[in-house]
Formats: structure tokens, C-alpha cells, sequence
């Protein structure tokens, strides 16, 4: 299995706080700031961060599924190490891990310690982060740990000239945790957690495309059209948004507030985020001998009030409301014999509920089909149910092979309403129900959608030890549940012209097509090695292989007159890549580390408008020949070159840690899907390199440190998210000071 794992002090010593910094030290991983979290693991992403949403790779925090990405994009609490799968993973952890699975392991509370420690960092953007924890035990049968966070900085954007409602703060969060972990008997034991984060800023990184593209006006059949890399300026002067803010205490025409229908954060007249995130959880294991059973259990709640800028051209107030209840249970047995057998199995719950209300204000009247006010209302629930089981036999004392098998079983369903309100001053929603009248000047059309899907998965490997070293490999298959678009279903011919809730269903008149999408599956195939090959040289090296049927992928196209997000198939695509890492220890005390990432990800088959009688692509809206077969994944650099070098210099009983490294990357793109001709347009992000470096000096005994650190020292940004009129880049050069104690 391809893993890399990342301590809690090899982090701090990084100068990184949070996981959309991981991706600088994992080869093959890209972890971007979208709407939340966005992780792309050897090339494979999903750009679909709503409530109906799926990630292709799952973020973990001790061993617990957290399902809103928004919630994953909070600073590091009091780690003690992080794990980085990658391929696919559901057999053991079950939904979302097609692509791979990042495992976050907080420290635990440890008996016989009283403890205690702290970090404090300012950076430039007026960045802050301090966190510390106090562990101590309580009696002979329980001990508690308790660990705080704050983290905040500007946004790396800059404003228009004269822009009063700019809101320069990104983030402002302040998190707690505690934990109990108790005793019983001795043969078990029982961990309680107990966190509450609370989440601030305007999170606010969109520019306008043009500041860093010129678009190409047209394109050949059977192509994309392309955007010209072409910043304006320098970094600092691309990064400045030439569009003033929306304001959120201004009137509209007629004296209406942008908070009446959606709220948002009432509390504000700028862009911002008012957020909060609190869980339980609970970790039980008991050792029955020749078993061992563990229960692993998690309910959280995310409550969202946000005032965003929605970029159309100009940027005008919109406001998101959101409620979030997931809850998980996992139950495992585990095998504890000395046998050549060890065996786990187990049964997963899962089941999410969501709802949200987002509406955008101030539309111009020839916008969106004549709207003023575009609401999106709407209420989803995700179940799934699992089985699973997973066995290593050892052939002889040095060859082991592995076989598991997961059964897994989705339900996604959704109700709620697309809302145009072209008469300002009325209401859409009036007498509890909403007014679906087809060309009303005050109306919406129903969101009515629900699918099923099961899947068995399986993984079959082997591992052998090779003189000093491990060669292993393994074939495995992944899966991510299907799901569904905007519109209803019924109201095609010979159906209903009523939903689910009786409500009547007028979109399916439109465009069927865009509502349902199939789930994504991958077959992985992976060869590997690691080891020390000769003294002071150990390699890791993985070839592998993806075949992937029903890709996923998801772009914001026009639908009955408004913008909505799409998610559709590509019927097939591939991934070959080889990982190369070699670490030397030429002398002591001095490391180097230098690797190379090849990956070749195309589609095979994607016809986007779809098929014809004869198995042709057909042509879209626009009259265009929309075939994707040949293009490359996105997010795919052809090479990752990577070099890194440290030092320990002895410093009379205390040592002075040195760090450099540098990151090559060539050209990649993220392209906007979608069936029609304006759409379908390739942003390419040029080939550039991303160097930084630290200096860390750590007292006897590591009691206490004091780091400097510089990250992309070349202010090199790339592409993150775009579409014709917008785009979300990297982070630019940033610089701090660290310093932090342990006793």
C-alpha cells in the first residue's frame, strides 16, 4: 500500500499549520481552498462541494469520516501524526476513497504524565496561529487531555480602490477539545471527545478570470477553447480584484434587505462567515481474548450564516444558511492470536442531514431569465450501510498476502426549489407552498431527486520482505456513490406531473439529462518498493494504474435560465504514474531527499452531450462536437521534480535545525465542463516551481524552540478553481516566526 506519514513535530518544523499545506510534503497530493477542502490525489478530484456532493478522496480525523469540507479547512489541533493513503481505500474505510484517504491522528490523553505545551507563530497577511494542550491524570483509571486553537490571517487578495465593504480578514478560528480516556479493567478502555470550533472571516479568494487569463473567443470542432496565461502585473498586482465588494446593509429598489429571505450573517454589512462545528465522539475497545472489538462512534453538527460576494460579472451580496447533522458507527472485531492468520470485520452507519437556503441578490433584470432575487432552498439527506472484512495470511516469515471485501449501500435523496423572484417586494413562498406557475413573474421549479445504489469492493495483495526492504502489491476497486443534478423527474411522458411531495414538476419538461449521474467506479493496479538498498540509501518507489469507468465531473452551466452546478459521467478515463522517492544520509545528521512524480491521466471515452444510435458523440447546443476523448485529467501535471535537504548542527546541548526544498511542477489545466459551447474552456496553469525553506532552533531536551520559515519563495501562484468570469488561486510567499514549548 502507497502511505506516507507526517509527525505532529515534523509539521511544526515545516511551518505548517493546516491541511491545504500537506500537499508541499506528500508527492501526488494537491489539497485546495474551493468551497472548503478540495483534495486531488494522483490526479483524481471532485469539484462538487455541496450538500449533494462527494469527495473523490475522504478526510479523516482519527479514524472519523468528516463529510463537510468546509469543516476539514480548520488549522492543525494537537497532532500526533498524519497518515496519506493512496488509491482506493474502501474496503477498510469505506465511502468517498476512490482516489485515496487522509487520516489526521490528534494526540491522546496518556496516563502517568502531567504535561503541558504551546505554540505560537505571526506571520505576514497578519497571519496568527497559537494553540496549546495540558494532559494530566485524574485518578489510577482516567486521565484528560485539553487542547485549544487560534488561527487567523488577511486574505492574500487585495481590494478595488475605494471599496468600503472589503473584508480583509479570511479567517478567524478558535477551536477546543477535550478528551477523557478511562480505564476499564484491564482489558479495555474507553476514549470520550468532545470539540467546538468556532469559524469567522470572509473566506472571500475569487478574482476576476481576466486578471490572469486572456480567453480565447472561439474554438475548432472537437476541441476545447483555451485561456492564455497572462497575469496583469506582477503577483501583488494580480492578486488585487478590480470589482468593488457587495455590500449587505444596502437596499434594494425598493428598500428590501439581502437578508429577508436567505439571512446569511445578519450581523455584518460585509462578506462573512459566521460559523460554528461541534462534535461527540467515542472510541471503545475491549479485548475478548482471541478478539478484539472496537466501536468508533461520531455525532456533529456544522452550522453555517455567510455573507459572500457572487461574482457574475459584478460582485453582488449573497447569503447562505446552513444547517448539517452527521452521525457515524462503526463496529469492528479484530483478530489477537499468534496464528499466521489475522483477520478484522466489521459493520459501518453512516447517515448525514442537511438544510440549506443560498440566495443572490441585485441581479440585473436581463440576468437569470428576467430575476432579481435567485434562491436556493433546499433539504438533503445521505445514508450508507456497510459490511466488510479483511485478512492477512502469512505464507512463510517473510511473504504475507491480503484479501478484503466491503459491501456498501448509498441512499442520496433531496426536495427543495429553485426560487426567481422578479418583482421585488413579494414573496416566492407564500401560505407554505411555493409558486411553480411556468412564466409567473415570482416563481420556482421543484428540486426533487432520489438515488440508490450498492456496490461490493475488494482488495487482493501481497507483501514481501526483500533483503532490507518491502516489495509489495495489490489490485483493488473503488467506488463513489451517484447522485443527481437540479430538476425533478417525474413529468416526462407517460409519468406524473407530480413530485415526491405532490408539488407540480415542470423542469422535467427541460433537460433530463443533466438530473442523474452514475456511480464512479476504478479498477487499481499497484506495484511497489520500499526499503535501504545499500547504507544511507533507502528508496520508495509504486507504479501504478487506474481504470476508470464514470468519472465524475461537475461544472456550472446555464439551466432554465439560471447558473447551476452539473454533474455528469465521462464514460471512461486512465491514470499511469510512477513515484520515485530516494532518501541519502551521506554523513550524519544531513538528509537528502529527492523524488519524481510521473502521471499520464486522459479521458478515454466522454461525450458529454451523448451518444447517438451508431456509439458517436453527438453534437451539443451550440452545434459544437463535444468530444473530451484524449484530453488530459485535470489537475495533472505530466512531472512533479522535488528536492529536499536538511541539516543538524549541534548547538552545545541544544542543535539548529536546517530545511530547504524546491518543487517543479509542469503545466496543468482545469477545464469547465460543460454541454455547451462557452462552457467547455481549458484555464492552464504554466510550469513553475514553488522553493522554501526553515531554520529551527531547539533547546536541550526540546524543552522549548524558535523557527523562522519562508514558503514559495519564487510568489509563484497557480490556478485552483475557475470559470470564464472567475478564478480562486494558490497561496502567494509567506514568511513567519514560530516558537513553542513542552514540558
Amino acid at each position: 500500500m502507497a502511505i506516507t506519514a507526517i509527525s505532529g513535530d515534523g509539521l511544526r518544523s515545516k511551518g505548517i499549520a493546516n491541511p491545504a499545506n500537506l500537499g508541499e510534503q506528500v508527492p501526488n497530493l494537491s489539497i485546495d481552498r474551493t468551497n472548503g477542502l478540495q483534495i486531488t490525489i494522483r490526479g483524481v478530484t471532485s469539484t462538487d462541494g455541496t450538500e449533494k456532493g462527494n469527495p473523490s478522496a475522504a478526510f479523516l480525523l482519527d479514524g472519523i469520516y468528516i463529510a463537510r469540507p468546509q469543516e476539514a479547512d480548520v488549522s492543525f489541533l494537537d497532532i500526533n501524526h498524519i497518515e496519506v493513503l493512496k488509491g482506493p481505500q474502501g474496503t477498510l474505510y469505506g465511502r468517498n476513497t476512490t482516489a485515496g484517504v487522509i487520516n489526521v491522528i490528534t494526540n491522546k490523553p496518556e496516563f502517568g504524565k502531567l504535561s503541558a505545551g504551546g505554540n505560537i507563530g505571526y506571520g505576514n497577511y497578519n497571519a496568527i496561529n497559537a494553540d496549546a494542550f495540558f494532559n494530566a491524570q485524574a485518578t489510577d483509571w482516567a486521565a484528560f487531555r485539553l487542547s485549544v486553537n487560534y488561527d487567523s490571517r488577511d486574505t492574500y487578495t487585495k481590494p478595488a480602490s475605494n471599496d468600503p465593504y472589503f473584508n480583509k480578514n479570511f479567517r478567524t478560528n478558535i477551536s477546543v477539545r477535550l478528551q477523557g480516556l478511562f480505564k476499564l479493567g484491564e482489558n479495555g478502555d474507553l476514549l470520550l471527545r468532545g470539540a467546538y470550533s468556532k469559524l469567522n472571516g470572509s473566506r472571500d479568494s475569487s478574482l476576476p478570470t481576466s486578471n490572469f487569463y486572456n480567453i480565447q473567443s472561439g474554438a475548432t470542432a472537437g476541441s476545447p477553447r483555451t485561456a492564455t496565461w497572462a497575469p496583469i502585473g506582477n503577483t501583488s498586482q494580480a492578486l488585487t480584484s478590480t470589482l468593488a465588494s457587495a455590500s449587505f446593509n444596502t437596499p434594494l429598489p425598493t428598500g428590501i434587505s439581502p437578508n429577508q429571505y436567505g439571512g446569511g450573517n445578519v450581523n455584518s454589512s460585509k462578506p462573512d462567515v459566521n460559523d460554528i462545528a461541534y462534535n461527540v465522539d467515542a472510541e471503545l475497545n475491549y479485548n475478548f481474548g482471541p478478539l478484539k472489538g472496537t466501536y468508533l462512534g461520531s455525532v456533529r453538527q456544522y452550522n453555517a450564516k455567510e455573507n459572500s460576494n457572487a461574482l457574475i460579472g459584478v460582485n453582488l451580496p449573497g447569503t447562505f444558511n446552513g444547517d448539517y447533522t452527521q452521525q457515524s458507527h462503526e463496529l469492528r472485531l479484530a483478530s489477537t492470536g499468534q496464528g499466521p492468520l489475522k483477520i478484522q470485520g466489521g459493520l459501518y452507519y453512516f447517515r448525514e442531514e442537511s438544510r440549506i437556503a443560498y440566495y443572490i441578490y441585485n441581479l440585473a433584470p436581463a440576468a437569470f431569465g428576467n430575476t432579481y432575487i435567485y434562491g436556493f432552498p433546499q433539504h438533503t439527506i445521505s445514508a450508507t450501510k456497510g459490511a466488510f472484512t479483511q485478512g492477512t495470511y502469512k505464507v512463510t516469515d517473510h511473504i504475507r498476502l491480503t484479501a478484503g471485501v466491503r459491501y456498501t449501500a448509498d441512499d442520496l435523496s433531496r426536495y427543495g426549489h429553485t426560487v426567481h423572484i422578479n418583482s421585488l417586494g413579494s414573496n416566492v413562498y407564500a401560505g407554505g407552498l411555493y409558486n411553480l406557475t411556468p412564466g409567473a413573474a415570482d416563481r420556482s421549479y421543484v428540486n426533487d431527486g432520489e438515488i440508490k445504489s450498492n456496490k461490493v469492493t475488494w482488495r487482493g495483495g501481497f507483501d514481501a520482505d526483500i533483503g532490507r526492504g518491502l516489495l509489495y502489491g495489490s489490485v483493488a476497486s473503488g467506488y463513489k456513490e451517484g447522485g443527481f443534478g437540479d430538476g425533478c423527474s417525474s413529468g416526462a411522458a407517460g409519468q406524473s406531473l407530480v413530485t415526491t411531495q405532490g408539488e407540480r414538476c415542470n423542469y422535467a419538461l427541460g433537460d433530463q439529462h443533466a438530473i442523474y449521474y452514475q456511480p464512479e467506479t476504478l479498477i487499481d493496479y499497484e506495484l511497489g518498493f520500499r526499503g535501504t538498498i545499500v547504507p544511507g540509501v533507502k528508496i520508495d518507489t509504486n507504479l501504478f494504474y487506474y481504470d476508470y469507468k464514470n468519472l465524475q465531473l461537475s461544472a456550472i452551466v446555464p439551466v432554465n435560465g439560471a447558473n447551476q452546478t452539473i454533474t455528469t459521467n465521462a464514460g471512461r478515463a486512465s491514470v499511469l504514474g510512477w513515484e520515485f522517492e530516494a532518501q541519502f544520509t551521506p554523513v550524519h545528521n544531513f538528509n537528502l531527499t529527492t523524488g519524481i512524480d510521473l502521471t499520464d491521466g486522459h479521458y478515454r471515452q466522454f461525450c458529454p452531450s451523448g451518444l447517438d444510435s451508431s456509439g458517436n458523440c453527438t453534437v451539443n447546443s451550440s452545434g459544437q462536437l463535444a468530444n473530451y476523448a484524449g484530453q488530459k485529467l485535470d489537475r495533472t501535471p505530466s512531472r512533479v521534480i522535488y528536492v529536499n535537504a536538511s541539516y543538524l548542527v549541534p548547538v552545545g546541548e541544544g542543535d539548529v535545525q536546517l530545511n530547504v526544498g524546491t518543487r517543479l511542477s509542469t503545466a496543468y489545466s482545469v477545464t469547465v465542463f460543460g454541454d455547451n459551447g462557452p462552457y467547455w474552456l481549458k484555464l492552464w496553469t504554466p510550469a513553475q516551481t514553488k522553493t522554501q525553506a526553515s531554520v529551527t532552533y531547539n533547546a536541550p531536551g526540546h524543552r522549548w524552540y524558535l523557527s523562522a520559515y519562508i514558503k514559495n519563495i519564487e510568489n509563484n501562484v497557480s490556478l485552483v478553481a475557475g470559470s470564464a468570469s472567475s478564478v480562486t488561486m494558490s497561496d502567494p510567499r509567506t514568511f513567519g516566526l514560530r516558537a513553542g514549548f513542552h514540558y
